[in-house]
């Protein structure tokens, strides 16, 4: 196996560990070297690949797409003094050691946007690769079982043991479905089918709610909490229930949302094993079975809805059919561990409707925890049913003032918007690379917001 030695005179050694067929970039390798040189407080680099003939734009360091997806893991780079403590011989079982170690330690790891090795396809991992990964995912999600994914070398955690308990918040106007019943009704009945005896549904409510309550009550597993007169409020009310529940995990979900398979609850949980992970995001689909909701990127200031509209067979096509980080969820189906929730402060009530998901996932990564969507969990969401989902400037302000413009480590900067002012809501992150980025600076997975305040002036 391969091992590069990337020397400068009078500064540390770095090692970069590739497999033996790998095409090194050696001018993309050295400013790898550069940069992880130039920042103290990391311990490792990665960078992009050449897969085949295609350029693979990699997202930003992730403890769970190493276990997920370890085949993306083609290259990385560390110190030489890491490397003398930890020898390696480079192949992908060494690559997965040093991951570990990583994660163990809690490192900072760069990642370089630009290819530095060209590679084959992935292959299925031998016995000893599998062993080494499984080490790794005792690391990271404690408990957790691994199963194969639906592409090679690709992996799903599983439940080995029973989750813990969990407290579902469903906020609820009272909008009825178009055969008049309340939608609350489904979303009641989908959840409570994946619930156990301890596990709580608390149905929070307003005094604009016309429907039947000791129906939707009637399971002593559900109890109604009363939202404070006044307009409806999804923060108010998700922070309600945030202080009623007892348990330590919380399960934010919208009304309008029913069940597809079994299992998704079990499945949002498992990755909440990792004290890392603060909130698990699942893939919601519309009625017709397109893409509502597969995690949220920024580009330009603006959050997106990643692939909405395509089929779930496409994430496979771009590596996004695995558990993976993201910068924010949405709050329709988010699995929240109650204590990191209280310790960001729960919802802003500075949003009523809108970006209240995404202000909190952010908040979530201010405080040094990560936010991961997991497609193997899937619900249909009839988007919005319960509400307009009209955005209003107040919102879109105090947003913008609030973050401005914050770097999104897991979404490539070679992906830019269309700018297409009929659509706004177009992202390129589902868009076949047309060139291979070229970008010279690194990045971290710290998320800082830049805003500009424009200068106030004195008045007499």
């Amino acid at each position: 196996m391969t091992i590069h030695r990337l020397s400068q005179p009078g500064s540390t050694d770095v090692i970069l560990l590739c497999d033996d067929d790998a095409r090194v970039d050696h001018e993309v390798a050295e400013l790898m070297a550069a940069a992880l040189r130039s920042t103290p407080y990391a311990s490792a680099i990665i960078a992009d690949a050449v897969v085949g003939e295609k350029s693979r734009r990699r997202p930003g360091w992730s403890p769970t797409t190493t276990i997920t997806d370890p085949a993306e893991l083609t290259a990385i780079a560390v110190s030489d003094g890491f490397a003398s403590d930890h020898p390696t011989s480079g192949d992908l079982v060494d690559r997965l050691r040093i991951a570990r170690l990583l994660v163990e330690a809690r490192a900072e790891v760069l990642h370089l946007p630009r290819p530095v090795v060209r590679v084959g396809a992935p292959q299925p991992l031998s016995n000893a690769e599998t062993a080494e990964l499984k080490a790794l995912a005792a690391v990271v999600a404690p408990k957790a079982g691994l199963r194969f994914g639906n592409r090679p070398a690709s992996f799903v955690l599983e439940p080995v043991e029973p989750r813990p308990a969990v407290t579902a918040v469903i906020p609820t106007a009272g909008a009825a479905r178009h055969d008049g019943t309340p939608a609350v009704a489904r979303a009641v009945t989908s959840v409570l089918a994946e619930m156990h005896d301890l596990d709580r549904v608390l149905l929070v409510m307003g005094d604009e709610f016309v429907g039947d309550f000791e129906a939707l009550t009637s399971d002593e597993r559900v109890r109604m909490v009363r939202r404070p007169t006044g307009p409806f409020n999804f923060s108010v009310a998700v922070n309600l229930g945030l202080l009623e529940a007892q348990s330590e995990l919380v399960l934010l979900l919208n009304d309008d949302t029913e069940t597809r398979d079994p299992g998704w609850l079990s499945q949002l949980a498992i990755n909440l094993l990792d004290p890392t992970v603060a909130a698990c995001g699942a893939l919601l689909l519309f009625p017709d079975g397109t893409i509502q909701h597969a995690g949220v990127i920024l580009d330009d200031a603006r959050p997106l809805h990643s692939f909405v509209g395509h089929g779930p067979h496409s994430l496979a096509h771009y590596h996004c059919d695995v558990a993976h980080d993201t910068l924010a969820v949405t709050g329709a189906c988010m699995l929240v561990r109650r204590a990191d929730a209280l310790a960001v402060g729960g919802f802003s009530t500075k949003f009523p409707l809108s970006f209240n998901d995404i202000d909190f996932c952010l908040k979530l990564h201010r405080m040094g925890q990560r936010v991961v969507v997991e497609p193997a969990a899937s619900l249909v969401h009839h988007e919005s049913l319960s509400r307009s989902p009209v955005i209003t400037s107040e919102e879109w302000d105090a947003y913008i003032n609030r973050w401005g413009q914050v770097d999104d480590p897991w979404y490539h900067p070679a992906h830019h918007r269309p700018d297409d002012p009929d659509n706004l809501n177009l992202n390129a992150d589902h868009l076949e690379p047309q060139s291979t980025p070229l970008f010279t600076v690194a990045r971290n997975t710290r998320t800082r917001p830049r805003v500009h305040h424009g200068r106030v002036k004195a008045t007499d």
